[in-house]
């Protein structure tokens, strides 16, 4: 019984360690507000008219076919 007892005690601080840890945790919701600022540029090419933009981490075309973006180095 003695044996049952301490396993079930040492789970319960193990499952209470896990839980203080895991709540204390940093949370960067706050900086998620922050919109990225775009920055675009026009080009007339023919008949078409082209938009790039980029933000800090994308390049994006957009063109009046749709939107193409790529993941910044």
């Amino acid at each position: 019984m003695k044996r049952y007892l301490l396993g079930l005690g040492s789970t319960l601080v193990g499952a209470g360690m896990i839980f203080v840890f895991t709540h204390a945790e940093v949370s960067a919701e706050s900086e998620g507000d922050k919109p990225e600022t775009f920055a675009c540029s026009r080009k007339y090419i023919g008949d078409y008219d082209i938009q790039h933009c980029k933000t800090g981490y994308l390049d994006c075309a957009v063109t009046s076919s749709g939107v193409s973006c790529v993941k910044r180095k």
